[in-house]
């Protein structure tokens, strides 16, 4: 199986149609937009309506920032009726749009997580990527379109060349914890309730 990286460093434009459309990979671009209309595709806590699909769509189907803003089209309209009248559809197009993310993301795992917000003084991360690729010779557009995973793992690789103290754990590495955890699990199962409180 390819690592992590070798998958974010070839993602494809995904296959999937959701709502009809075709959508692009997911990059930072799309992430900001979508923070901007506090958008529950990003927080599963929130209740999705087919308004919020409607505007995940649109906003993961470009990169043109005036395409997001223009009025609905009928067809758009017509997905909206569609998934208000009907939660099997809604639900069936939302599990698309999740599996869409999920396929993405690849983001190199660390040994320990720091506060993020305290090493880049209260830039918003998204921004502090964009600075680091930009920084060492991306476009500010091939710096917020690339898909964010593996705009992720050159912010890491630049940061690292830079001499920060960041150990991103290997797949072979995460396999063997995640191992150990289930090991860990199964044994704490196993155990009878009085075992438990000896």
């Amino acid at each position: 199986m390819a690592s992590r990286w070798t998958q974010a460093a070839t993602i494809l434009r995904p296959e999937i149609l959701v709502c009809g459309v075709r959508l692009l990979p997911f990059c930072l671009r799309h992430r900001v937009a979508l923070e901007a209309i506090d958008s529950p595709i990003l927080d599963t806590t929130k209740a999705l309506t087919a308004k919020h699909m409607i505007a995940a769509v649109r906003i993961l189907s470009t990169y043109d920032l005036e395409h997001i803003r223009r009025p609905h089209t009928l067809r758009e309209s017509w997905w909206i009726g569609r998934m208000t009248f009907s939660n099997a559809i809604l639900s069936q197009e939302a599990a698309k749009l999740l599996a869409y993310l999920e396929a993405q993301s690849l983001w190199p795992r660390f040994w320990s997580k720091e506060d993020s917000e305290g090493r880049s003084g209260g830039v918003p991360w998204p921004l502090a990527i964009v600075a680091s690729l930009t920084r060492n010779g991306c476009t500010l557009t091939e710096a917020w379109t690339m898909p964010e995973a593996e705009a992720i793992w050159l912010h890491v690789a630049n940061t690292i060349s830079a001499g920060a103290k960041v150990e991103v754990v290997s797949d072979v590495e995460w396999s063997a914890m995640e191992r150990y955890k289930a090991e860990e699990a199964a044994k704490l199962a196993a155990k009878t309730p009085g075992d438990r409180k000896n």
